[in-house]
């Protein structure tokens, strides 16, 4: 399975429900989805050592660990949002994943988040399993 499949996979298996009652709207496209998910994912671990790289010239009040947590909140919070049925399911014929995916696709594969949260190993946000475009 290429890296580019393993993340079409990954996306196509989130469930789309409507964010005010529950009820299922479908699944993410993962091919329709892929050039955005790869940017995303790809994105948020450029930024992550970028930051990192900040940080040795210009150190932070916050221990590490802190730090490392703000980002990733930071970048979670940049996405927050609540969508209409509407717009969910505009987005499913959209290349770009409703914004909780995004969210979410990019932090599972993301060894940097699961330490910083101390995701326990196979769990949800930690999957042992991750698609990795970079090393």
């Amino acid at each position: 399975k290429t890296k580019a499949q393993c993340i079409s996979d990954q996306y196509a298996n989130f469930v789309v429900n409507s964010e005010v009652t529950g009820a299922l709207l479908g699944n993410i496209s993962g091919k329709l989805s892929l050039d955005e998910s790869i940017a995303d994912n790809g994105g948020l671990k450029t930024s992550f050592r970028a930051y990192h790289e900040f940080l040795k010239k210009f150190p932070s009040q916050y221990t590490e660990e802190a730090g490392d947590k703000l980002f990733y909140l930071s970048f979670a919070q940049s996405w927050c949002s609540k969508d209409t049925d509407a717009r969910l399911r505009q987005l499913l014929s959209d290349p770009h994943p409703p914004r909780r995916f995004r969210v979410t696709g990019a932090l599972q594969n993301n060894a940097e988040f699961a330490r910083a949260f101390q995701c326990p190993a196979d769990s949800d946000m930690n999957p042992s399993e991750k698609c990795l475009l970079w090393e």
